[in-house]
């Protein structure tokens, strides 16, 4: 066998452990091949640690169709994902990375254990599914939190049980393999495409409004427009972003509230809805689980 045949061998930098590169097999498939590498690192990681952080996988509800090709998430139906450990609360609690909003993402990077995954890339619903199994296992399922009453308006200190949350997966077909690109024509005869955004495009939107909100020094927020702009991508065809704004910013209720439902609709995510009987006036029926601080900061 020649040189360039020959098995190399990866010394990781923090240690003298080392894994085995076949270029053969990275010509195969590259992909995998580097899926199995991370795997085979965080393997050893825990036999030089003398103990194994408990690790499981986690369904991720767009199945991973909507990922290009060349994405180490194309096609994941599953992810790797180690369980939080007292180092990952360090970083849930670092004042600089929640100033900065980072601070779930950065635990995420720590947590994935194919480090060739981008959390960024993650689109929000996976990311949500990943992040509801972190806090099932690492605080517990139960969530309490305050929430008014639909009926009464009372404030009532509620416990949701999250472990009975169930995963609603894409069931749309998007344009084509590997494609995040589907389409939906509007009640007015419109016809657009859309995608579904992911973690980094989420922060952008907030940060864009946040901004918007800060220079205008107006009380209204534009969440929805702003939201809208960055999720679709053509408009009869027409894929000029000055048009689609333009578009968006004239869009009649009707149409708006219409293609927000059909994307609620089919959206993969984690469906938050869960019963609830308030105490004080009997009422009972579904509400959206609220997401505060004491999701992932419980105060006990």
């Amino acid at each position: 066998m020649s040189e360039e045949g020959k098995a190399a061998t990866v010394e990781f930098e923090d240690d003298k452990s080392s894994t085995q590169i076949d270029p053969q097999e990275i010509n195969k498939n590259p992909e995998e091949y580097a899926r199995k590498i991370a795997a085979d690192r965080a393997t050893e990681y825990d036999r030089m640690a003398g103990f194994s952080v408990p690790r499981d996988f986690v369904m991720l509800p767009s199945k991973g169709r909507i990922y290009p090709v060349d994405n180490p998430l194309h096609n994941m139906e599953e992810i790797e994902v180690r369980h939080l450990t007292a180092a990952d609360e360090d970083i849930l609690t670092s004042r600089a990375l929640l100033r900065s909003g980072k601070a779930i993402d950065a635990m995420l990077n720590n947590v994935i254990m194919n480090k060739t995954i981008n959390t960024e890339d993650l689109i929000s619903g996976d990311k949500n599914a990943i992040l509801t199994f972190l806090r099932i296992t690492g605080y517990g399922s139960e969530y309490p939190v305050d929430i008014d009453c639909p009926e009464c308006s009372e404030n009532i200190k509620h416990e949701f049980d999250l472990s009975q949350l169930k995963m609603k997966f894409l069931d749309v077909e998007p344009a084509g393999p590997g494609e995040n690109r589907f389409s939906f024509e509007m009640p007015s005869g419109v016809y657009i495409e859309f995608k579904l955004l992911n973690s980094a495009e989420d922060n952008q939107i907030t940060e864009e409004a946040d901004k918007l909100k800060r220079t205008t020094n107006s009380p209204f927020e534009k969440n929805i427009t702003t939201k809208l702009k960055h999720q679709i991508i053509s408009v009869n065809g027409e894929t000029n972003r000055a048009t689609i704004n333009q578009f968006v910013d004239h869009m009649n209720v009707r149409d708006s509230r219409a293609f927000r439902k059909y994307l609620d609709d089919i959206e993969p995510d984690m469906d938050m809805n869960q019963e609830f009987k308030c105490p004080l006036c009997g009422h009972s029926g579904e509400v959206e689980i609220p997401i505060t601080v004491g999701f992932f900061w419980p105060e006990s």
